[in-house]
């Protein structure tokens, strides 16, 4: 009898652990998927933001766009989307992960990258694999601190 009943908790948590991660990913992307996916978009410990890879899928279409360029631009407003959900922004960041299909495109996904890092760039590495979902050309995995960038400005300006 103590089995079923721990079951059935079981069950009720993972449906609400479902609805949650739904409701999650309809705010970051704009749009209610099929099904969730077996990860959150981002998780908030101890005033840290982790935010799992990003693809540069559009919102509204869900396509990838063509090119690196646009695929690394999209990937970088999809993050800031999920970021806006949890009250940060691309100033908050402080370590981005970047995979490329390709090392190639290097040099054309930095120039993208840079547009939303003009000042104080978050620290980075950068790697070529084998293979990314959907042959994407680029996937991108953030760590953020809420309010890091106005601890960051503050820091600047007491050093000059």
């Amino acid at each position: 009898m103590q089995r079923r009943i721990h079951n059935r908790k079981s069950v009720r948590q993972k449906k609400a652990t479902r609805f949650v991660l739904a409701l999650v990913s309809l705010g970051a992307m704009g749009t209610a998927h099929a099904q969730p996916s077996p990860f959150s978009p981002v998780v908030e410990a101890n005033g840290v933001l982790y935010l799992a890879g990003h693809l540069g899928r559009d919102p509204k279409t869900r396509a990838l766009p063509k090119g690196i360029a646009a695929q690394t631009t999209q990937t970088l407003k999809n993050i800031g989307a999920t970021l806006a959900t949890v009250n940060a922004t691309h100033a908050d960041i402080v370590r981005c992960q970047v995979f490329l299909a390709t090392i190639k495109d290097f040099g054309t996904m930095n120039e993208a990258y840079r547009t939303f890092f003009p000042q104080n760039p978050p620290a980075r590495t950068t790697v070529a694999v084998k293979g990314l979902a959907l042959d994407a050309k680029i996937e991108i995995e953030c760590t953020a601190v809420r309010g890091h960038a106005s601890r960051n400005s503050a820091i600047q300006s007491e050093s000059q």
